[in-house]
């Protein structure tokens, strides 16, 4: 059956990059495709066929190519923050679930809506989506957290699974999946796996464990029970596997040779085999006869090692280790392709996501042995979600895209430049910000160890200037810069105030009893305004490490951005549907912005250099179709 090529919509035959796409009225370019969840696989799914695969971000929707790893098409870009996604068994539709509640389900040769299922929160609960195997029914998870078979065309409920436990932990499902032969809808729900009639949704099994697996003949099922081990130090996590005869309920195989967490079994396609892998490079081959080991492979020890099988009955596997990806035949021992890809490029990420992409990719290209397949531009693209963005003095734009580098964007020429910095200071960028001779000062934290360092990097090296490790781990920190000092905040309360010239441990500003949202110095650097959950905001001296006052609010609201105008006099503050601007001076409220009921969220506050504008930037809700930036006239309020 051929399958049909998805829709190229939004395309622009001149840029095979994507970059400048379906982009906002006034826009030049994109850095980046849009976020992606760091957990879970249900952003990417591949077509039958394993000619093309889709992926959703918080743009929209976009298609590729597998073959050349080129995009194709841009769909969604109106809705966006597209959390899974899920390819019909026939090829001919795409069910995209968003975060605005609704499962649209779509022609892949048209890009034609065939129909629009709204499920209240349903992206508070787990997100999955399967269609049963004759592409006539989607089941997905709804807002009671329970299992619900709708129809393809019209988008009506057809059938409710049951529910056997009342338990709080009853919305916990990692896996939902229909069997080969379409008999039975299969479910993880907290450490047991569920089988129901998908006509009826009465229970027809029930078997302890998880990550389950069916047989090609839809007569196995096998399932991980995981466990720790008590005498190992430290204490790690272990699995056993058992098979089951699901007509009978009999196990008729007991797995538990691995000494690590059992990460993927698979079923040959003759049904007489179950591969194993788990953590750290241990892959076992079974015996369904007999129950034996047929054999076992240690040549991927201590890299991730995920088995695939070939319809005709051929081991493959994918071998994870460092920056490095290799796709193998497991019993002939032949390494059959090479990746060398960052940890944090688009191309690791979507191979860990969906190890059967990389398969597919390399017996698309049909590849040398161990030639690098890493040529290709859109693999090695930069992750770029911008937790944190600012200017450099050459007006360029420099993103913090992942936690262990900035993306310097040059805008002009649309070229981008990765910045680093050695191993053996990089942790994880928490922020950072550029001194007026070039340099970055980033501040690096260790997660094992709790210590924050703030690192000075130059175009010759990169220098420790100092470190400090505070009380408690701070969660979501919160950051500002001033030409000599930091401040940082989180959880808790506590503001941390360094001085980087004498490089002395941070004094504690205390008084704010919840997180700390926001941070911001005046220009001149001797006070700070700070904004927490507690609901008030606050200013203090810098040098005496003292508050000075709590800044008038006309009700209790918590401050989530904050702005100084370039000459210090006024402050502004973003709240949940307004903005407040205050005297810098006097501490005494001017006036207030009302926001618009569609985008009551303000997150992030940017004067102009004149100080005459502020612009305002808010955050995603339930039926806003484009997130805004506006631009206030802060004079004229």
């Amino acid at each position: 059956m051929q399958i049909p090529k998805p829709a190229p919509l939004n395309v622009i035959p001149e840029d095979p990059t994507g970059n400048t796409w379906a982009l906002p009225e006034g826009a030049i370019a994109r850095i980046g495709k849009g976020y992606q969840s760091p957990a879970g696989s249900r952003e990417i799914t591949l077509t039958p066929d394993d000619r093309y695969f889709a992926v959703g971000t918080r743009i929209g929707l976009w298609w590729y190519d597998v073959a050349s790893m080129s995009p194709i098409a841009l769909w969604e870009k109106g809705c966006g923050m597209i959390s899974t996604v899920e390819i019909s068994p026939d090829s001919k539709l795409i069910a995209i679930a968003n975060w605005n509640c609704t499962t649209i389900i779509r022609d892949i040769q048209s890009g034609e809506c065939i129909s629009e299922i709204n499920q209240p929160k349903i992206h508070h609960s787990a997100g999955h989506i399967t269609f049963s195997p004759d592409s006539c029914r989607i089941f997905i998870v709804n807002v009671d957290s329970n299992i619900e078979g709708l129809d393809v065309q019209s988008g009506e409920s057809v059938a409710q699974m049951e529910q056997e436990t009342n338990d709080v932990r009853a919305h916990q499902i990692s896996k939902l999946r229909f069997s080969p032969d379409g008999q039975h809808a299969a479910a993880t729900i907290i450490d047991h796996t569920y089988l129901w009639n998908p006509m009826t949704g009465a229970i027809t099994a029930k078997f302890p464990g998880k990550n389950f697996a069916f047989s090609p003949d839809s007569r196995l099922l096998a399932c991980q029970n995981p466990y720790v081990i008590p005498d190992s130090v430290p204490l790690r996590g272990a699995s056993n596997v058992s098979v089951w005869n699901i007509g009978t309920g009999e196990r008729i195989a007991y797995v538990e040779d691995h000494q690590y967490m059992v990460n993927s079994i698979r079923f040959s396609p003759c049904n007489k085999f179950i591969v194993t892998s788990d953590r750290y490079g241990s892959l076992k081959m079974w015996n369904l006869t007999n129950g034996c080991l047929e054999k076992s492979y240690t040549d991927y020890e201590k890299s991730r090692v995920v088995p695939y099988y070939l319809p005709d009955g051929t081991l493959l596997a994918t071998m994870f280790s460092g920056e490095t990806i290799e796709v193998w035949n497991v019993e002939q021992r032949e390494k059959l392709q090479t990746y060398e890809l960052p940890i944090e490029s688009i191309g690791y990420k979507w191979f860990s996501k969906s190890p059967k992409l990389v398969i597919a990719h390399t017996l698309s290209n049909r590849q040398t042995i161990s030639k690098k397949a890493h040529t290709f531009i859109t693999l090695t693209e930069p992750i770029c979600f911008p937790r944190y963005v600012q200017f450099t003095h050459e007006g360029k734009l420099a993103i913090r895209g992942h936690s262990r580098y900035i993306v310097l964007w040059d805008i002009k020429n649309n070229q981008t430049q990765k910045i680093s910095y050695p191993s053996e200071f990089n942790e994880a960028i928490k922020s950072f910000t550029f001194l007026p001779e070039g340099e970055i000062l980033v501040v690096d934290w260790n997660h094992n160890h709790n210590v924050y360092k703030v690192i000075k990097i130059s175009k010759s090296e990169a220098m420790p200037i100092t470190e400090f490790t505070p009380p408690t781990q701070l969660g979501n920190d919160t950051f500002s810069f001033s030409e000599e000092r930091i401040a940082f905040s989180g959880k808790g309360g506590m503001i941390y105030l360094w001085n980087l010239k004498h490089s002395e441990i941070p004094k504690q500003l205390a008084g704010h009893t919840d997180h700390v949202w926001s941070l911001a110095f005046s220009p001149d650097g001797k006070r700070l305004m700070s904004g927490s959950g507690d609901e008030t905001a606050r200013i203090w001296d810098v040098e005496k490490g003292e508050e000075i006052a709590q800044l008038p609010l006309e009700k209790p609201l918590t401050t989530r951005a904050l702005a100084f105008s370039p000459c210090g006099s006024v402050i502004a503050g973003g709240m949940f549907g307004e903005i407040y601007l205050w005297c810098a001076e006097k501490l005494t409220l001017l006036h207030t912005i009302p926001q618009p009921e569609d985008s009551p969220k303000l997150y992030t506050l940017a004067f102009s250099p004149c100080g005459r504008y502020l612009a305002s930037g808010t955050w995603w809700v339930e039926d806003m179709e484009k997130m805004a930036v506006r631009l206030w006239d802060a004079r004229n309020q």
